[in-house]
């Protein structure tokens, strides 16, 4: 492990105020830039996106830094089953896993680690004490989705294989006649195809947005007819939502769909068991865009890029519930393919990162 010398807060809070700069807003600690340092390696030390911390400095230049210049390091975001931990001296990962009961594959995948090499005062994602929810039912909440996976091996996947860099863009809620022609139209400019998961109550008097998303190339999926929490029903009315959804995209495709990502991604053991008879491959994503809550296109960039690695099935959403804004969804989207393709990023339909068929075998 390696420490990095940094001065102070209070020193560099007083120097700054003399100086007259202004102080970022939301960040707990402070870095002393040193001979060699790049904002990429200093990401890596703290377990920090080089992306927040270029905007968070205001940086014109990202890779422009000079030693002595102070870089203040913002948080990274977590997800809702994680937390940050500081490394502190002498710990190793191993010693963190075996101190928080976690194994090494979840602390590599979820901080982007390519060794086990961290550093003391490093930030690392680690798994969330959070108390339990309740249900409404009053039942404890508990995240099912490893059972899941275990139980239905090859039949339930958060992310798609890693050996190349390649993602997938997914868009939850179509169709629609507002956001999902102009996210067409993005694709087509810069050739890229995409997965759209369907609500079916929103394709009658839409039908022709299927037929378009279809006709240039891109995967119809089915996510549900009324995007009711499917931890909330029977497995009887699962099976309903699906295939009635199922029964519309026939009608306009001729095809039978073979992929389902449930609502809120939540499934019970009984309806994936009667799902995975009838066909269905079950697919939730690894990087969460947040785009239905963001207001600026930049709060969405970063959610993405920050996660990304190879792999990585991108939820975003191609229509909303009333009133629900998707602008900056649309007005992201150019520089996400672009900022992806910069960093090497193939973005492709799920089918080729996932070993799986995007519809049924004719009959």
């Amino acid at each position: 492990m390696q420490n990095r010398s940094r001065f102070p807060l209070s020193l560099v809070l007083a120097f700054m105020f003399i100086a007259g700069v202004s102080l970022p807003t939301a960040a707990s600690r402070t870095h002393l830039v040193q001979p060699g340092d790049t904002v990429f390696r200093i990401a890596q030390w703290y377990g920090a996106c080089p992306i927040s911390i270029t905007a968070h400095n205001q940086l014109t230049q990202a890779d422009y830094i000079i030693p002595g210049q102070i870089l203040f390091i913002p948080e990274p975001e977590t997800l809702a089953d994680e937390k940050l931990y500081t490394v502190q001296n002498n710990e190793t990962l191993f010693t963190i896993a075996h101190k928080l009961q976690t194994d090494l594959h979840w602390l590599r995948r979820r901080n982007n680690l390519a060794s086990e090499q961290i550093y003391a005062g490093q930030w690392l994602k680690v798994p969330s004490a959070a108390a339990p929810t309740t249900s409404g039912s009053g039942k404890s909440y508990v995240w099912n989705i490893p059972d899941l996976i275990a139980r239905h091996p090859g039949k339930v996947f958060l992310h798609g294989a890693t050996h190349r860099k390649q993602v997938a863009l997914t868009f939850d809620d179509g169709p629609d006649t507002e956001y999902t022609p102009r996210i067409l139209d993005l694709l087509a400019q810069y050739g890229v195809k995409a997965t759209f998961f369907l609500k079916g109550a929103n394709i009658p008097g839409q039908e022709w947005v299927v037929t378009r998303i279809v006709r240039e190339g891109h995967l119809v999926a089915n996510h549900s007819y009324s995007h009711p929490d499917f931890r909330e029903l029977t497995a009887e009315q699962i099976v309903a939502e699906v295939a009635k959804t199922e029964g519309l995209v026939k009608k306009i495709s001729g095809r039978k769909t073979a992929l389902l990502r449930p609502p809120y991604g939540e499934m019970t053991t009984e309806g994936l068991d009667q799902l995975v008879a009838a066909g269905y491959t079950m697919v939730n994503w690894s990087v969460d865009s947040k785009d239905w809550r963001a207001d600026q296109a930049d709060q969405i960039l970063n959610n993405i890029l920050s996660q990304v690695k190879p792999g990585s099935i991108i939820l975003m959403h191609s229509a909303g519930g009333n009133g629900q804004d998707l602008t900056p969804t649309v007005a992201v989207l150019a520089d996400l393919i672009t900022s992806l393709q910069a960093m090497g990023y193939e973005i492709v339909p799920l089918t080729d990162i996932l070993p799986v068929e995007a519809y049924k075998p004719e009959a």
